[in-house]
């Protein structure tokens, strides 16, 4: 078949569509289950580092055994193909993560799996993967597979769901994975941290036979919903290319995160083959919040469950910190008649317009759950929104008080300092944000700003690329590198982010503005006015673009 013609019948589905599927499948075929083959996307959410990331602190390590300083140096060095592989991308580090491992850890592969344990040691079950304890323990869709080596779906199955997995943690196990074992299975395919990881090119090159006839028999009676997995590996990925039409139960889908753009050409192929179908998220704590609605979840099931671990965390929290001075908020929560978790609050207040319904279910929420960080958080950030500036510093605080290693109260607290033009106080925040989130596409960026904003040039480009690798098409992103790269006068690079940044948003006043203007710097007066005409249409309000368009309007008559 001609490639054109197979890429024609690849399925990209929208979410909606997506979850109405999933519950069709769930209410009307009882032998139909589902299976979720979970990737290092997945764990991302639970401050756990992902493959670029990691990838890329590895490659850095590399290069200072080299070198002295990094500054403009290092990107050049990724140019280069400094491990002097046949398909070697810069831009996309995670695809040769074994590769790098092997380099940074030869010789010493125990300080690699160190390494490991360290990135993985900070991280907790997200919402996401709460859900997902929910399902997998109270549904018939009890089976995961995945290239991670994290425990967090075992401790949130433990905490959440009231019982534990059977975790195959190493393939001389794979023949227990049963499918229709009364217990949730997961299936470690590159093994546990604990048992000698497979992390090496050779290990993740092929999969190890013995998971081969166990992963065969699974897919006879689950249907694969592919979350955070980037089909990077050899082992995992070939085995699902070899396999016939017809040893897929169902239709496949593969959840891949939107702003890094489609999945790569082999994933595509594999859809086309199994009739499987693409389907772009944004993030994956709502995908498993909307899967599990869909499969009949209650978001206030789990609320004493919740309060529980929350609990406990607070008096952790009590005991071991003498600056600890939140008791007086915080209620008995065994006797508290909380009817909503936090995350359900946000859906409602959320689903509100006004401000003032807002401002109204955010006092009713904070009140009925006091020691949500999360809602104290969110509250901060709404009022920083409305100006009530006085009042999200008082909330900020509380929220940092209560969890000081929230990430996202972090950076937009720092964000906040940083508008009141507290510069060594917003930058102290960031860099707690991202030691907490290193894989924070949005702190990384807004760090940069303030970088940018300080003149500290050399530093500031660092975190805008790290910002862009993460998430190359975000048009936010792309947006300030650019002012970046004008203010310094790089107007060819500048030119070539532009335009992706108009790829991801095409109608942007400000983009296409700005662009306006390094073209008209490069004497291209007919490009330049066709984008400050397609300014003028989204912003027509607008004076100075509406006086630029007539100026440029003047030239080109001349």
């Amino acid at each position: 078949m001609n490639k054109d013609l197979e890429m024609e019948s690849l399925q990209i589905w929208a979410m909606k569509g997506f979850l109405q599927e999933v519950k069709r499948i769930d209410n009307n075929m009882e032998d139909r289950r589902f299976a979720f083959i979970l990737g290092a996307g997945a764990s991302i959410s639970s401050n756990i580092k992902g493959a670029a990331t990691l990838a890329n602190e590895w490659m850095e390590m590399i290069y200072h055994r080299e070198h002295k300083s990094m500054h403009d140096d290092y990107q050049n060095w990724l140019e280069s193909n400094p491990l002097k592989l046949s398909d070697w991308d810069p831009k996309n580090l995670a695809k040769h993560y074994p590769q790098i491992f092997e380099k940074c850890f030869e010789g010493d592969h125990d300080s690699g799996y160190a390494a490991l344990e360290k990135a993985i040691k900070e991280g907790k079950p997200s919402l996401g993967y709460a859900v997902l304890a929910w399902i997998l323990s109270s549904t018939r869709h009890r089976m995961v597979i995945t290239t991670n080596f994290d425990n967090l779906v075992a401790d949130a199955v433990s905490i959440y769901g009231g019982t534990y997995p059977h975790v195959i943690g190493h393939e001389s196990l794979a023949s227990y994975a049963k499918p229709l074992s009364r217990r949730p299975i997961v299936a470690k395919i590159h093994r546990d941290l604990f048992t000698d990881p497979i992390n090496t090119t050779k290990g993740t090159g092929a999969l190890e036979q013995s998971w081969n006839p166990t992963l065969k028999n699974i897919f006879k009676f689950y249907t694969p919903i592919f979350i955070g997995y980037g089909g990077n590996d050899g082992s995992l990925m070939n085995f699902l290319q070899d396999l016939d039409k017809k040893e897929i139960l169902g239709r496949p889908f593969w959840c891949y995160y939107a702003p890094d753009g489609e999945p790569n050409e082999a994933i595509k192929q594999l859809l086309i083959k199994q009739n499987g179908s693409l389907v772009p998220i944004k993030d994956f704590d709502q995908l498993m919040m909307d899967i599990g609605l869909s499969l009949g979840y209650q978001l206030n099931e789990h609320t004493n469950q919740l309060k529980l671990t929350t609990k406990k965390s607070i008096d952790e929290l009590e005991k071991n910190s003498k600056d600890f001075k939140n008791t007086d908020l915080i209620h008995d929560l065994n006797h508290s008649n909380d009817e909503c978790t936090a995350a359900e609050w946000l859906i409602r207040i959320n689903m509100k317009k006004e401000f003032e319904e807002k401002d109204k279910l955010f006092i009713e929420a904070i009140t009925s759950i006091p020691y949500s960080d999360i809602l104290i958080g969110e509250y901060a950030r709404f009022l920083d929104k409305l100006e009530r500036r006085n009042e999200a510093r008082m909330f900020y605080k509380l929220a940092l008080n209560l969890n000081s290693s929230d990430g996202q109260v972090l950076g937009n607290y720092a964000t906040f300092l940083w508008n009141e033009e507290k510069l060594e106080e917003a930058e102290k925040y960031y860099l707690k944000a991202l030691e907490v989130a290193p894989e924070n596409a949005t702190q990384l960026g807004n760090y940069a700003a303030l970088l940018m904003q300080q003149k500290r040039l050399t530093k500031a480009e660092q975190y805008y690329q790290r910002s862009l690798h993460l998430e190359p098409f975000n048009g936010v992103h792309l947006f300030n590198y650019c002012k970046y790269l004008k203010d310094t006068h790089r107007h060819s690079e500048a030119d070539n982010y532009y335009q992706e940044a108009l790829k991801c948003d095409p109608y942007d006043a400000d983009i296409l503005t700005n662009y306006s203007v390094i073209l008209f710097e490069q004497e291209r007066y007919i490009e330049a006015y066709e984008c400050i005409k397609e300014a003028s249409i989204s912003s027509p309000d607008n004076k100075l673009i509406q006086s630029a368009k007539k100026e440029l309007e003047y030239i080109l008559k001349q």
